[in-house]
């Protein structure tokens, strides 16, 4: 689609912030191509499918949302700054989601639960996330680690999940 076309269908939409968030998804769905480029899950999947499922969950919630979840690993699993991301015109929305999704090195699991809970669209993204990671059926086989780690998900996702409904995420956030 021509940009003539785009500014046409972001004008009818809402005007240039619908733009403006279609551009910033277009470009995380290509970075994120590219730096997960040959990256393999634990079931030998490519990793961007993780990425772009977690994305695709979010799209109730608009093109903001959907960039954080489509870039919600870019940070702790590949080279990728948060200088690069700003410098590349990623919002400060997108940022501090991913931001707030990525586990530091030294983190304990309690400071990146707090974390999280501290951002609302990380939140949301989180909960996808989770949902995604502890899909048991994505694995080859099933250790009981696997299983343990599972457990561990289940239980942040229901502190996530009791969080979004006090601050009413899911209405505040829907678009569709």
């Amino acid at each position: 689609m021509e940009t003539e076309e785009l500014q046409k269908v972001a004008e009818n939409a809402g005007g240039f912030a619908v733009l403006a968030d279609f551009y910033a998804l277009a470009e995380m769905y290509s970075l994120v191509a590219m730096r997960f480029h040959r990256h393999l899950d634990k079931s030998g999947r490519p990793y961007v499918e993780h990425c772009y499922h977690v994305a695709n969950a979010l799209r109730p919630y608009g093109m903001t949302l959907q960039a954080i979840g489509c870039g919600h690993d870019l940070i702790e699993d590949t080279h990728t700054t948060y200088q690069e991301l700003y410098s590349m015109g990623f919002s400060d929305e997108i940022v501090d989601g991913i931001r707030c999704v990525t586990k530091v090195p030294g983190e304990s699991k309690e400071e990146y639960r707090a974390k999280v809970i501290s951002n609302d669209r990380a939140i949301l993204v989180k909960i996808e996330d989770i949902d995604h990671n502890s899909d048991l059926r994505r694995l080859k086989g099933v250790r009981p680690k696997d299983f343990e780690r599972h457990v561990e998900y289940m239980e942040f996702s229901h502190i996530l999940q009791v969080a979004a409904k006090e601050r009413n995420l899911y209405g505040k956030y829907r678009i569709v």
